[in-house]
């Protein structure tokens, strides 16, 4: 068993991931500088739903990413509940979906469909349906795959989404990549979610759960700090070339 102050970091975390996520959707820096906002709120404050994922691949993943016997009841728990959530979500905010138009164009039935399965039924719940859709990706694979090969799989499927997020400057700009990208575009809006985006984070987190190594505060800070320093510096480089 973990220590319960490794469980307290994480309680106290989700605070903070939970404050970043609402100033990603509020910009509060853009008033103040534009530079700044983009640093602090579409740069560093990404760190929030790749901690939440991985936070669910810690908790419920490892056992069905093993060898050991699977209890199905953790997963199913998972998916009804998050599957209920994103239900009362989804009806709370339909009527502003509605509104903001996003049934008003193109086929209503197919846009419905993407948005229930990838999009989310508005822009900001797409976190739900990618954490039912990973999980689920990542019990089937768990079935047929070892562990290493699942993460080769994951990371993988993140190199391709990041092609068509991040990086997609570059991608727009090779023709028949661009063409598949587009074509992909038509059954989902954006490659952040279930399939590209969420497994990789989700394996992340299940194999800090299976892993026996104990970072101390000091190398976790070291570890961090250099990270935050390569993410920042990559988010003003993509900034600068527009991609």
């Amino acid at each position: 068993m973990k220590s319960a102050q490794s469980y307290g970091g994480i309680d106290i975390f989700r605070l903070v991931a939970a404050l970043l996520i609402v100033g990603i959707h509020i910009s509060p820096f853009s008033s103040v500088n534009e530079e700044l906002d983009f640093l602090i709120i579409h740069v560093f404050a990404r760190i929030a739903v790749p901690f939440f994922l991985m936070v669910t691949g810690y908790f419920l993943l490892p056992q069905y990413l093993s060898k050991e016997r699977r209890n199905a009841k953790p997963l199913i728990s998972f998916v009804k509940k998050t599957g209920l959530l994103y239900a009362g979500a989804t009806l709370l905010y339909l009527p502003v979906s509605i509104y903001a138009g996003y049934y008003s164009e193109g086929n209503i039935a197919v846009n419905l469909i993407r948005n229930i399965i990838f999009d989310g039924m508005f822009y900001h719940l797409w976190y739900l349906p990618a954490a039912i859709i990973g999980v689920l990706l990542l019990f089937l694979l768990g079935r047929k795959f070892s562990f290493r090969v699942i993460l080769g799989i994951t990371v993988f499927l993140y190199l391709i989404g990041l092609l068509g997020d991040s990086y997609y400057g570059v991608v727009s700009g090779i023709p028949f990549l661009n063409a598949a990208y587009n074509a992909g575009f038509s059954i989902f809006s954006y490659t952040r979610n279930g399939l590209f985006y969420a497994p990789v984070l989700l394996v992340m987190g299940a194999a800090l759960a299976k892993s026996k190594y104990q970072s101390n505060v000091r190398m976790s800070m070291i570890g961090f700090t250099a990270s935050m320093f390569l993410m920042l510096a990559e988010g003003l480089i993509l900034h600068h070339f527009d991609f």
